[in-house]
């Protein structure tokens, strides 16, 4: 046998004779979960069903299986296997997955089997969380290894009969007393403290039972020299020593003992306490040791008996971990010699057998396989050079796509099987690759195009199909028709084209075979009509005959030619006759027909002649339409086509068999022409539309523009558009002038506001100084009517128009002093009309008179001493000081003449003037009866002073 014959082979698992299957189920890899799966559910062997289901590890399939499988003995493998994965499970998920489905399965037994025999504590935690139970859970905490389970398992339990079997059965200490705190009726306790498998339990019910006993009786009143609170202290003790009986950890409970004992004996040193409660302390004391010691016995058991397993399994592992070492072709012997030791050790307990021993067949098997591989891999090597040149040279080969693609299916299952072992021939390998990747584009290739040639197979037959129904509901079928009809059908379902699938397939042939059915005796009818139908067409021949022995006679050969040819039509319409009877009749009327033609054919030649003539003429009209037809000269050339089409009608027939022909040529010359002209003008209408829709927007975006304040920017973009609008090309006549007067509207509009920008521009800085003006005008009371109570918040609004006005864009000298005389005016009418609301702010009127008279006062003394002043005793502190520094600086401290200390004295006093000017430009408004004398003051003595100041220079 080859090797791709050892590397293809049937699988031993799917062989026909069930013993090989069984035997062949262990030889599957454990990573081939589908084939075990497939063996432990569909196989008809139940023995292969069995050893199936001992391979696998689906937890899903196992209680698949269990559930449904005919055979009981297979169902109950499949619970054991299912039970004994639990119970070797150490992930607490998947426990927990597989105790739900032996749960599903009413399988309470085994699920208590894996609460109580699982290694991991926090599986058997979470097994025993979802146990309800009352049997299943008091076992769990009779016989659960360790304390955490039982008692875990006790506090799920409510079932009170349990409950007591618990305390009655249990030998260890904690589940027998953590239970017996749950009874409290009498007769369960008598039964706990005479049956009670465990010493403590027993010793505690009979504790409880003396209690209660002690409880019943009168208790005679004997005054205790103890307070409240140390007899509080002293019960808390004893329920604490008491409680100690249910810790089961040894060493927690032995510290808490001697910590419980200390505090009872501090009591007992400070107070004197009744002698029940010593009494009872001491028995619970007693409980309490006995119970420690039972359980320090119970873990140094459970100690050995681990360390015994630890030592029963150390030789079985150290196997195990070395068959999984090994590898290698000396390894043969080896593994031979340690599956014999394996086979001379001791039977293994139970509890541990069934892991180990699974753990050591998968171990052997996944040798056996990587031995099985290697072996293969090596002898791989040299056919994957074979079958890579192989496939290249039919990858180069010039035969149908059809024949290398089947060349290549034959080959593709040697070429997968290789692949797996490419390491063994990286070279061939990749060389095997890059034919492989060609061999399947061909693949896809074939397959599209046979897809293809299905689906148009598949669109063909039922075209056809199509066809005959519409033929068969039709109301009038002729027999030429049904007869093609029927060979149509005859043929598809003989021809057994491929199609895309089987379905297809059927479908097509139903329709057909039921239109066969329905049209075949319709058919058979029209055939016996057509037969009685020959026989009244030879009756009709016969008289056609005749007549064309009578044209023989007929001296007007145009007659006799035009009568020829139309018994030649009518002869046609009853052609169909009996074979022999209509052969003979045919014969008859032909020769007839050759005497009149032979009389009549030189008229006709003739006639073929003229008729020739005119077929020239015509076609030479086609010709010269022809050569128009590509014309754009739209005009001209329609006019000219015009006139050929009417010298068209002047001229006579043609030859017969040309009519048709010729005219059709003419006609579609002129069509073409006409044609073309109607999609010229469909054309530039597009054209048309386009450039208005261009046109119009140029007017929106100009008309956009027509209004704008950006002077530059705007001109410069309208420019532009002005020049788009040149390259754009011409629009419809109708609506060519209002598109343009509408631009250049908009261009104009524009180019009038450029023309004037500079007041538009004034006008624009001058709005916020006129909006102020209005504002302030809108305050002042009607004309001639008497002010009345001021304004809410006239002062805060004055306040603000002021800072705007400050604020607002200097404007030229001759604008801003007509807006400034507005200004002013407005706010002393405003003042002069409420000065109440203004007193204590900036704009106080008296506080701003005053200030006026101050600063007239000023300038007065100037002009009367020009850098005098007042006496110094009516100066403030801050003047003087200023006045002596004026002084220096007049003086010049470096030394200087008395006519420059005089000029420099009227240079200060200038300086003085002008800021006496700026300050009174600055002042609120006053009442205009106040400010006018003021201000005329002012500027008289201003205007004395620059008077003088111009005679000293």
């Amino acid at each position: 046998m080859g090797i791709l014959e050892k590397l293809r082979s049937t699988p031993r698992w799917k062989h026909a004779d069930p013993a090989v299957r069984a035997a062949a189920v262990y030889e599957i890899g454990a990573d081939d979960t589908d084939a075990l799966r497939a063996l432990a559910q569909e196989d008809p062997d139940a023995r292969v069903r069995r050893a199936a289901v001992t391979r696998l590890d689906d937890a899903a399939v196992l209680a698949d299986v269990a559930r449904q499988d005919p055979d009981e003995d297979v169902r109950t493998e499949a619970l054991r296997h299912l039970a004994g994965l639990a119970t070797e499970a150490g992930d607490p998920v998947r426990a927990t997955s597989i105790v739900q489905h032996l749960l599903a399965l009413g399988r309470h037994r085994e699920a208590m089997v894996v609460a109580r025999d699982n290694g991991n504590p926090e599986v058997r935690h979470a097994v025993v969380d979802l146990l309800t139970d009352p049997k299943t859970l008091g076992s769990v905490s009779r016989h659960a290894p360790d304390g955490v389970t039982r008692l875990r398992a006790l506090a799920r339990l409510s079932d009170a009969e349990e409950i007591l079997n618990v305390a009655l059965k249990s030998e260890h200490t904690d589940a027998a007393v953590a239970a017996l705190e749950r009874v409290d009726d009498e007769p369960s306790l008598a039964a706990v403290a005479q049956r009670a498998r465990n010493k403590v339990a027993a010793r505690r019910a009979r504790t409880r039972l003396r209690q209660i006993e002690e409880a019943s009786r009168p208790v005679p009143e004997v005054v205790t020299p103890i307070s409240a609170e140390d007899l509080v202290r002293a019960h808390a003790l004893l329920a604490r020593m008491e409680g100690l009986v249910a810790i089961s950890d040894v060493d927690a409970a032995s510290a808490e003992l001697t910590s419980t004992r200390l505090a009872w004996a501090e009591l007992q040193a400070d107070v004197e306490l009744d002698p029940s409660l010593v009494g009872r302390f001491e028995a619970a004391g007693d409980a309490v040791r006995e119970a420690i010691a039972e359980r320090q016995q119970e873990r140094e058991a459970d100690e050995a008996r681990a360390r015994a397993v630890e030592r029963d399994q150390a030789d079985r592992v150290a196997i195990v971990a070395e068959i999984e070492s090994l590898e290698g072709e000396q390894a043969q012997d080896r593994i031979a010699e340690l599956k014999v030791h394996w086979d001379a050790l001791p039977p293994m307990p139970s509890e541990y057998a069934a892991s180990l021993t699974r753990r050591f067949q998968d171990a052997c098997r996944a040798y056996d396989d990587r031995e099985r591989r290697r072996m293969l891999a090596a002898a791989a090597a040299g056919r994957l050079d074979t079958l890579a040149t192989e496939l290249e040279q039919l990858v180069a080969c010039d035969q149908p796509t059809e024949e290398v693609v089947a060349r290549w299916r034959g080959l593709r299952r040697d070429a997968d099987v290789l692949r797996e072992h490419a390491a063994a021939n990286p070279d061939a390998a990749t060389r095997l690759e890059q034919a492989i990747a060609v061999l399947e584009g061909k693949e896809g290739e074939h397959q599209q195009a046979r897809a293809r040639q299905e689906q148009d197979n598949l669109r063909r037959l039922q075209q056809i199909c199509r066809q005959i129904e519409a033929l068969v509901a039709g109301d009038q079928v002729s027999l030429k028709a049904g007869d093609r009809a029927l060979r149509e059908i005859r043929a598809a379902l003989e021809e057994r084209a491929p199609l895309p699938s089987k379905q297809d397939r059927q479908e097509i042939q139903v329709r057909l075979e039921g239109l066969r059915a329905a049209l075949a005796p319709r058919v058979q009818e029209l055939r016996d009509a057509d037969e009685w139908q020959r026989w009244a067409n030879l009756t009709v021949q016969e008289e056609l005959t005749r007549e064309m022995e009578t044209l023989k006679n007929e001296a007007d050969l145009d007659v006799a030619g035009r009568k020829m040819r139309d018994l030649q039509a009518r002869w046609k319409q009853v052609a169909l006759a009996p074979r022999a009877q209509g052969e003979a009749m045919w014969r008859r009327f032909k020769v007839a027909q050759d005497d009149v033609f032979a009389r009549t054919a030189a008229h006709v030649a003739a006639q073929t002649e003229e008729r020739g003539a005119n077929l020239t003429r015509k076609q030479a009209l086609c010709e010269r339409a022809e050569a128009l037809a590509d014309s754009s000269d739209w005009v001209k050339t329609a006019a000219e086509i015009q006139a050929l089409q009417a010298e068209w009608k002047t001229i006579g027939p043609v030859t017969r068999g040309h009519e048709k022909a010729v005219w059709e040529r003419f006609r579609s010359a002129c069509d073409r022409f006409f044609t073309r002209r109607q999609e010229d003008l469909k054309r530039r209408k597009d054209d048309w539309a386009a450039n208005l829709a261009r046109k119009e927007s140029l007017c929106e975006r100009a008309e956009a523009l027509a209004q704008s304040s950006d002077w530059e920017s705007a001109a410069a973009e309208v420019k532009r558009l002005q020049a788009e609008w040149k390259t754009i090309g011409p629009v419809r006549k109708s609506k060519s002038e209002a598109i343009w007067g509408r631009f250049r509207g908009a261009c104009d509009q524009f180019f009038e506001r450029y023309k004037h920008r500079d007041q538009l521009d004034l006008r624009q800085k001058a709005e916020p100084r006129e909006a102020i003006i209005r504002e302030l005008e809108a305050l002042l009371p009607a004309e001639g009517a008497a002010p009345g109570a001021a304004p809410e918040g006239i002062a805060a609004m004055v306040q603000g128009a002021r800072a705007r006005w400050q604020s607002a864009p200097e404007l030229p000298r001759v604008i801003q002093q007509d807006l400034a005389a507005r200004y002013h005016q407005a706010l002393a009418r405003i003042v002069g009309a409420w000065p109440a609301a203004f007193a204590g702010s900036e704009i106080d009127p008296e506080a701003t008179r005053k200030r006026m008279e101050k600063l007239l006062t000023r300038v007065e003394e100037l002009l009367a001493s020009p850098g005098g002043g007042a006496p110094a005793a009516e100066l403030s502190p801050a003047e003087l000081l200023a006045r002596q520094w004026r002084e220096r600086l007049a003086s010049n401290t470096m030394g200087g003449r008395t006519g420059e200390n005089e000029d420099s004295r009227w240079k200060a006093a200038e300086q003085e003037v002008r800021n006496a000017q700026t300050q009174w430009a600055r002042l609120g408004p006053v009442p205009p009866d106040v400010a006018a004398p003021l201000n005329e003051r002012f500027q008289r003595a201003v205007r004395k002073f620059y008077d003088g100041r111009r005679r000293a220079s």
